[in-house]
């Protein structure tokens, strides 16, 4: 109705006429540039996923051709260990910083027969006397018995390893060995083990009185054995023999 009479081959009239197409012809691009920006992802999509799946396979070729390594002749495959075992030192309330529990236990003999003791093997006190009564009827020259030295508790000077409780502990710590074994037996706790330090500073009467696992009590053993020297405990000014007892700890 606007054009109504009036000159429709140009202006306004001719751009609306055309201005329905004009669009189609907009959507039409819209849509092919959207279709080919798909396309272009969809085959960058499928070429990544066969690269992926390519990789896949290779990889788990490469698995499968995998084995455990096996040792060379003339070579030994040997199992790292770990849980190192540090050793504490037991002391007793009121005594010395750091000084080893001393235990009193005085080793007594007496006659043993193949089933126990053989009491009839016993002699009386007075069979002990000397009966030689023609030449020293009264005993005037025999010599004077002196005190038997037993392992006490007593001392006025404890023993001690060179260098002192740390020294001792890093011993025990270079020389026991947390084995693979004992950790996959599950072995965790302490093993006490007491020996005498003699007068002259030697280890001897090395036993497990705290008993946890037979293969690491005889390695305990072993390495109390061949310890060296101590500084002997003295007892009246005098060197003396004392009996030490020390934890080892085992845990992971």
């Amino acid at each position: 109705m606007v054009f109504e009479g009036r000159n429709k081959a140009y202006g306004a009239y001719v751009i609306r006429k055309e201005t329905g197409r004009r669009y189609r012809r907009v959507m039409y691009v819209f849509l092919s540039i959207l279709m080919v920006v798909l396309a272009f992802g969809a085959s960058l999509g499928y070429v990544a996923y066969n690269k992926v799946q390519e990789m896949a396979t290779e990889i788990q070729e490469e698995v499968k051709q995998l084995r455990p390594l096996e040792a060379r002749d003339g070579f030994e495959r040997k199992r790292v260990s770990a849980g190192r075992a540090v050793s504490r030192v037991i002391t007793t309330p009121g005594g010395k910083t750091g000084a080893p529990v001393i235990v009193d236990e005085a080793v007594t003999s007496s006659p043993i027969g193949i089933d126990g003791p053989d009491d009839s093997k016993i002699t009386p006190n007075d069979d002990l006397t000397d009966q030689d009564v023609h030449h020293n009827a009264g005993q005037t020259d025999l010599p004077v018995e002196g005190p038997q030295l037993t392992a006490t508790q007593v001392v006025e000077e404890m023993p001690q390893f060179p260098g002192g409780l740390i020294a001792l502990a890093k011993y025990l710590d270079d020389h026991i060995v947390f084995s693979g074994g004992a950790q996959r037996r599950g072995v965790r706790g302490i093993i006490e083990v007491s020996f005498v330090v003699q007068r002259d500073g030697s280890i001897s009467d090395v036993r497990i009185t705290k008993h946890l696992d037979d293969p690491l009590e005889h390695q305990i053993i072993s390495v109390i054995q061949n310890m060296p020297k101590w500084k002997p405990g003295r007892r009246g000014g005098v060197p003396s023999p004392v009996m030490v007892t020390v934890p080892v700890w085992f845990n992971k």
